[in-house]
């Protein structure tokens, strides 16, 4: 997955935030905000006409963002499980 993939998934999911809704669960915010900053570093990258400005911060942007979902995708498997196993023992 090429670093415009990774922006355009960031930016599927930021863009579904809208004021309608109730409030939005905290990772969705985050992705929200994680959007707004990868935004902002490729408004200043075209502004000042410097193809490599900010690249390694939004590498880590990126990066941290799709390890906490896995972490978080893992978390929610391990409680799905251990709910299962308890109520099989019940």
């Amino acid at each position: 997955m090429d670093s415009k993939d990774q922006i355009l998934a960031l930016n599927i999911l930021a863009g579904d935030v809208s004021p309608v809704r109730p409030p939005i669960c905290p990772t969705r915010e985050r992705l929200a905000q994680a959007f707004r900053s990868l935004q902002n570093i490729s408004m200043v990258r075209n502004h000042r006409k410097d193809p490599h400005f900010g690249r390694s911060v939004e590498e880590c942007i990126i990066w941290r963002e799709l390890l906490d979902l896995e972490l978080q995708h893992i978390d929610e498997q391990i409680e799905r499980i251990c709910e299962t196993g308890g109520e099989t023992a019940a």
